[in-house]
């Protein structure tokens, strides 16, 4: 004599472990008992959206990039990493729960084109990353001083000019 059973059960929405026992008795009242655990892994990306306070990147602005992060299981760690003036910058963070913010905020001394970017770690060890290119243009203008050897030029006079020029960046 043979028989068949089925269960229908809904898998959890994050990670877990599924035990499934089945118990089958004879007519004589043996008992028979075979389980079976099922893993269900985490292979859900978390979210990660990032933003900045401004949308114009010129020289000496300070900027706030800022990260909205979630995973439906929870949060375990985040990064925001730039790279300015050759200077790599992480910057760590601890989060947990299923929702966080996180944000720093940098002065933009130079200029050129740079990546800023956002890393978040799901507590499954699953891994995402958001990263935005920006462009720093330098708007300041350069600073120009100039002076004459005399104020008031009379025919066939000499004139002499002196200039000083700087720039916070450079000249070319």
């Amino acid at each position: 004599t043979s028989a068949q059973i089925s269960n229908h059960t809904k898998v959890c929405s994050s990670a877990c472990v599924i035990n499934f026992t089945m118990y089958v008795t004879d007519t004589s009242n043996n008992v028979k008992q075979n389980s079976t655990l099922v893993t269900v892994t985490d292979n859900v990306l978390p979210i990660v959206n990032t933003t900045f306070n401004t949308t114009t990147f010129n020289l000496y602005t300070v900027v706030n990039f800022s990260a909205n992060i979630t995973d439906e299981t929870g949060l375990s760690t985040a990064n925001i990493t730039y790279n300015l003036s050759g200077i790599l910058t992480k910057i760590n963070f601890t989060v947990s729960g299923t929702s966080s913010n996180i944000y720093n905020v940098t002065a933009l001394n130079t200029a050129g084109v740079f990546n800023f970017t956002a890393y978040v770690t799901d507590s499954s060890n699953n891994v995402k990353q958001n990263s935005t290119l920006i462009t720093v243009i330098d708007n300041i203008l350069p600073i120009v001083n100039t002076t004459f050897n005399i104020t008031s030029p009379r025919k066939n006079d000499y004139i002499n000019i002196s200039a000083n020029i700087t720039d916070e960046t450079g000249l070319s």
